[in-house]
């Protein structure tokens, strides 16, 4: 009652606190990020660690397991997923959500750094990132294709020009670049020329190292002048290594052109994208945490002219699989339902009240309560998405409730006789303790939702917050904003209108008319109460049968977390047998792509954009691939399409599997938001096998993927993690090698320079004079031989 009459009391104060929760609510609408989901506040880290070459086994046993041990101790942590491939190791560190993130970064940083004494010589230093599991779906994906340019020329590009580009908008992430070749300075040597001269892969490496060197030279103080000294340690060119000598015999010296060649050429090629059926590169952006989805989108858009005009001529940048396009039109629909739900009420509030004044003041009420509740959630640091317009579309009613009581009290009083600001006062004093237990009511139901773990406060806080925010306010306004406005724009009633006498306008007669519909309604109902009352065994009877008919239809109801997401795209994971190669890899993804559009229509395609193997770098961190036998392929749909994504899933499912024996696929309709609901994983269900991981634990994760398959709805069942990969294991008899004058280390170094390059283990580089980029140089056998 005191806050009523302080409002009365200060009709102008009033007036000027709902300009404010206009201009602060317009203000923090405006500075709001927008987004699909909410922000997800439990701290995860990334350790990348790489080792170029080692098998995956090795990877796992010598690297991702200790550095498991250790970064694990970092306070907070709650559970850790890792995954070990060819020279790759990829750790992720999930934390509680008290967790401050800048402390539990800079603990697994330290932690990592320390465990590299341990870790096999050679190692690079652990490379330690914030990771995000509701991001792990990159937002938009910037292509770049030219038709004068290859591969290596487009993946130089994207790295160096490009990735900067996107890393300097507000919000955006682009760790990696997929696709085409790395550049390399390669020296292609001849076996039968260098046993000729007694030399080995190794011997070319390092006189590479001894010739091909970077160091500062400092300075000289010749007479009166200091000199800064300068050389050609560093190769002017690539060619240039040709002259390099590797053998230095009186007359009889050998250098590197003598048993082989030097390019400016690309390391063997591990990983490929294709676009359209085309080879070609792609900068996949990610968000940062917090972020707005839109913003950042926004912002790449915005960027590529700037982009356009740094790269060569002949150069197509576009930005593809956009996911803002779903969260627009998300975000679009719930903002149409919340205003179409304020215009129904508004409506009805003018049908049964019948006065145009007492409408205009609940309608007001609904925007103000809003904008208050975007304020309380841009400084709670919450965000507008699916969550929170859903928890505020979902409070328009009780929003609305609390200043039609007010207002339809007012009416009573008025109707007695009083002057609009005493029946303004009497009716808001009496109806303010049941305005505030209702919405008490209403904020403690959803008090629960505070303290559920994982993924449902993740998703329910927010929304609950929304409602909150929104219903705090709405008790504010309708004790305060309401009574002051009735005061100031409600007339006072004409005598006879206590007795019943109907007004002259339209209004009245309007309402005249659905009292009396209303009180027909309300008749008919007392009568059929009446006879209920009667006959009240018939009666629980019917409410049981329908209460256990009921009941029996519950099995029948699906559970879902999140209703299904149509985001108008198909991500397509593709597993050839183990080991296949790259370039085979590739043939079977292009007979997948023609079966999809064989079975899409035209009109409902836009783009196929397929991923395969994995790079031993950045990349490999956000891919699911394990190896060249694996490829992903993203379809995007078109946005007026005669079928959803999920149809077109199961039809896609049953052609590839007929179409390609032999060949598992797995399918995800669901983009950034079942991405995020999966916490980045692909499958919303995972089944692990923990303990000592031999041949009895793989024929359990074979018999549990039988049974499953049999359950009703499971699809796409198969086994992740690999143990048949194909090896080649050499043997060394280490007395008979030293006999011969060589190592281990000898024997193991030219088998990985010959098949792999020199890179895997002497880290030599060369600085293009031209753009300043570095790049690594190696020695190997010419590709065509490797291969063969």
């Amino acid at each position: 009652m005191g806050l009523v009459k302080a409002a009365l009391s200060n009709r102008y104060a009033v007036s000027v606190m709902a300009l404010a929760i206009i201009v602060l609510g317009l203000v923090a609408a405006w500075s709001i990020p927008v987004d699909i989901l909410p922000v997800f506040r439990a701290p995860a880290v990334q350790v990348m660690t790489f080792y170029s070459g080692m098998p995956s086994g090795v990877v796992e046993k010598n690297i991702t397991n200790r550095l498991e041990r250790w970064t694990g101790q970092a306070n907070g942590t709650v559970f850790q997923e890792s995954k070990s491939m060819v020279g790759v190791s990829v750790i992720r560190n999930f934390f509680s959500d008290d967790t401050d993130p800048n402390s539990a970064l800079t603990q697994v940083n330290s932690l990592a750094l320390s465990n590299l004494r341990y870790l096999p010589p050679g190692t690079l230093p652990s490379i330690v990132l914030p990771f995000d599991p509701t991001a792990t779906m990159p937002i938009c994906i910037l292509s770049v294709a030219s038709d004068r340019m290859g591969e290596g020329e487009l993946q130089d590009i994207g790295r160096y020009e490009l990735r900067n580009a996107i890393q300097s908008i507000t919000g955006a992430v682009a760790p990696a670049v997929f696709g085409g070749k790395v550049r390399a300075v390669l020296a292609y040597v001849e076996r039968d020329k260098l046993e000729a001269r007694g030399l080995s892969p190794v011997d070319v490496a390092g006189a590479i190292r001894n010739y091909n060197i970077m160091l500062p030279t400092g300075g000289a103080r010749i007479g009166d002048i200091d000199y800064q000294i300068d050389s050609n340690s560093m190769m002017a060119s690539p060619g240039a290594m040709d002259y390099i000598p590797l053998q230095a015999k009186v007359s009889n010296a050998t250098y590197l052109r003598d048993v082989g060649h030097t390019e400016d050429a690309a390391r063997i090629q591990t990983g490929l994208v294709r676009i359209n059926g085309r080879r070609q590169v792609y900068v996949p952006v990610y968000r940062q945490q917090g972020a707005s989805t839109l913003s950042v989108v926004d912002g790449v858009k915005a960027a590529i002219p700037a982009m356009q005009a740094r790269v060569p001529e002949g150069i197509d940048l576009q930005v593809v699989m956009d996911q803002s396009v779903y969260v627009r039109e998300a975000i679009k629909s719930l903002m149409h339902e919340g205003a179409f739900g304020a215009v129904l009420a508004a409506g009805m509030i003018l049908i049964f009240l019948g006065d145009l004044r007492s409408t205009v003041i609940a309608t007001l009420s609904i925007p103000l309560s809003i904008l208050a509740a975007i304020a309380g959630l841009l400084v709670t640091g919450n965000t507008i998405n699916a969550m929170t317009l859903g928890g505020l579309a979902l409070a328009v009613g009780p929003l609305v409730d609390n200043a039609i009581v007010v207002l339809e009290n007012t009416h009573r009083h008025l109707a007695m006789g009083k002057k609009p600001l005493a029946a303004a006062a009497d009716a808001a004093g009496e109806v303010a303790l049941p305005v505030f237990v209702a919405t008490c009511t209403t904020i403690i139901v959803l008090l629960p939702i505070a303290f559920t773990p994982g993924m449902g406060k993740f998703l329910f806080r927010p929304l609950a917050l929304s409602v909150t925010f929104a219903m705090l306010a709405s008790y504010l306004l309708s004790m305060t904003f309401v009574p002051s406005r009735c005061a100031n724009w409600l007339r006072e009633h004409r005598e006879g209108h206590a007795s019943g006498e109907s007004r002259k306008s339209w209004g009245s007669r309007v309402q005249h008319g659905i009292e009396t519909v209303l009180a027909s309604v309300v008749a008919l109902y007392e009568r059929t109460l009446r006879a209920a009352l009667r006959r009240r065994a018939p009666v629980l009877v019917v409410v049981a049968v329908v209460f256990l008919g009921a009941l029996a239809l519950g099995p029948l109801l699906g559970q879902e977390l999140f209703p299904q997401v149509d985001a108008g795209q198909l991500v397509i994971t593709v597993r050839c047998p183990t080991g296949t190669r790259l370039e085979i890899t590739e043939q079977k993804v292009a007979e997948v792509e023609q079966a999809i559009r064989d079975t899409i229509p035209a009109g409902d395609l836009t783009m196929i954009i397929s991923e395969l193997g994995v790079v031993p770098d950045w990349s490999a961190a956000y891919t699911p691939n394990t190896g060249p036998q694996d490829a992903v392929v993203k379809v995007q749909l078109s946005g007026e399409r005669s079928d959803s994504a999920q149809a077109y899933a199961g039809e896609l499912r049953r052609v590839l599997n007929e179409k390609f024996p032999g060949v598992e696929f797995a399918f995800n309709t669901g983009g950034i938001v079942s991405a995020a609901l999966n916490y980045g994983a692909l499958s919303p269900i995972d089944v692990r096998i923990t303990g000592k991981i031999g041949e009895e634990a793989r024929a359990l994760a074979r018999e549990l993927r039988q049974r499953i398959r049999a359950v009703g709805g499971a699809e796409d069942v198969r086994i992740s993690q690999r143990s048949d990969y194909p090896q080649l294991y050499i043997e060394v008899d280490r007395a008979k090698a030293a006999n011969q004058g060589i190592t281990q280390q000898d024997i193991i170094q030219n088998v990985v320079t010959s098949l792999n390059s020199s890179i895997q283990f002497d880290r030599n580089f060369w600085i293009d004079p031209v753009s300043g980029n570095q790049y690594w140089v190696g020695v190997q056998y010419p590709e065509a031989d490797v291969r063969s």
